[in-house]
C-alpha cells in the first residue's frame, strides 16, 4: 500500500506529527510518499501529480488544508484522512493523540465518508473559467468597495436580491463554516442541498435560504461605488468580478471523500467542536 502523507508546513506541530505518522505507517509495512512545500500547501496541479499511484492520502492541518488536498485527491478518486493540525479540525477523522488508530487505515477497518461539491463557472468579457468548491463561494465587495448589490436568479426566477457586504453558497459540508458565521443554519452533511446565505445585509431580510440539490444559480454583482467586486472559492481563489460577469453555480458530480477511524457521528463533533470546546 503507498500512503501520500501532505502535511502543512505552516505549522512546525505539523512537521513533528508528519515524521511521527510517517515512522508508525512505515513500521507496519506501507509505503510512504510525503508531499510538501517549504512552509506551506502544495498546489492543486503539484498535488495531483504526486498522489498519482497512491492509494490512499493522509492530510496533516487545518480545515483549509484538509479541503485543499481532499479536492485534488477527488479527482483521482482517492480517499483522505485528515488528521486535526489546526484548530478545528471538523473535516478531521482523527486527532493528534489518536494515531494509535492509524492500523485501521491500513487494514481498511474505518468509515469513508462522501461530500458534495460546488461546480463554479464564472463568465467573463475574456472567457469563462470553472473551478470547485468543497465548501463555499463568496461573492463579496473589495477592500476599498462600499456595498454590494448581488442578483441570484435560477432560471427566469430571482431568488435573492441583496445589497449588503455580500452572499454565500454553501454546501452541507460548508454549513459549519463562513455560512454559520453569517447565521446560516448547520445541515447535515448526508443531506444533498445548497445554502444561500446574505452577508451583512442592508434590510431586514437577512434570513437563509435551503435550496433544492438540483437548482442552478446565477449571480451577479454592482458594488456601489463602480469597484470590483470578487468571488472567492474556499478561501483559495479569488477572482474580480466585473458588474457584466455572472458566475453560475451548481451541485457537482464529482464528490470527495473522506476517512473517519473514529466512531464519532455528525452530531457528536458537532458538540464537541462548536458547543462545548473553549
Amino acid at each position: 500500500m503507498l500512503i501520500a502523507v501532505v502535511p502543512n508546513q505552516a505549522k512546525t506541530e505539523n512537521v513533528e506529527l508528519a515524521r511521527e505518522v510517517c515512522q508508525r505507517l512505515s513500521r507496519r509495512g506501507a509505503n510512504v510518499r510525503v508531499v510538501c512545500a517549504e512552509k506551506s500547501l502544495p498546489t492543486a496541479a503539484q498535488l495531483a501529480e504526486a498522489l498519482n499511484g497512491c492509494d490512499t492520502v493522509v492530510a496533516i492541518g487545518g480545515d483549509g488544508t484538509i479541503m485543499h488536498v481532499a479536492k485534488a485527491a477527488g479527482s483521482l478518486g482517492l480517499s483522505v484522512l485528515g488528521i486535526n493540525g489546526g484548530h478545528v479540525g471538523f473535516l478531521a477523522g482523527m486527532e493528534p493523540d489518536e494515531l494509535d488508530k492509524l492500523d485501521q487505515l491500513l487494514s481498511d477497518e474505518y468509515a469513508v465518508e462522501s461530500r458534495n461539491l460546488l461546480q463554479v463557472t464564472v463568465h467573463t468579457a475574456t472567457g469563462d473559467q470553472t473551478l470547485l468548491a468543497m465548501n463555499e463561494v463568496v461573492i463579496a465587495r473589495g477592500s476599498l468597495s462600499r456595498l454590494v448589490d448581488v442578483t441570484v436568479h435560477s432560471g427566469e426566477f430571482e431568488v435573492l436580491t441583496c445589497r449588503g457586504d455580500g452572499v454565500i453558497v454553501a454546501t452541507p459540508t460548508g454549513s459549519t463554516a463562513y455560512s454559520l458565521s453569517a447565521g446560516g443554519p448547520v445541515v447535515d452533511p448526508d443531506v444533498w442541498c445548497l445554502l444561500l446565505t446574505p452577508v451583512c445585509p442592508h434590510s431586514l431580510d437577512s434570513r437563509s435560504r435551503v435550496l433544492p440539490h438540483d437548482i442552478v444559480l446565477t449571480l451577479q454583482a454592482v458594488t456601489a461605488d463602480g469597484n470590483p467586486a470578487f468571488i472567492t472559492i474556499d478561501g483559495e481563489q479569488n477572482i474580480p468580478l466585473a458588474p457584466t460577469d455572472t458566475v453560475e453555480v451548481c451541485i457537482s458530480e464529482k464528490a470527495v471523500h473522506l476517512i473517519n477511524l473514529t466512531d464519532t457521528d455528525f452530531y457528536e463533533k458537532l458538540r464537541y467542536k462548536l458547543l462545548d470546546r473553549r
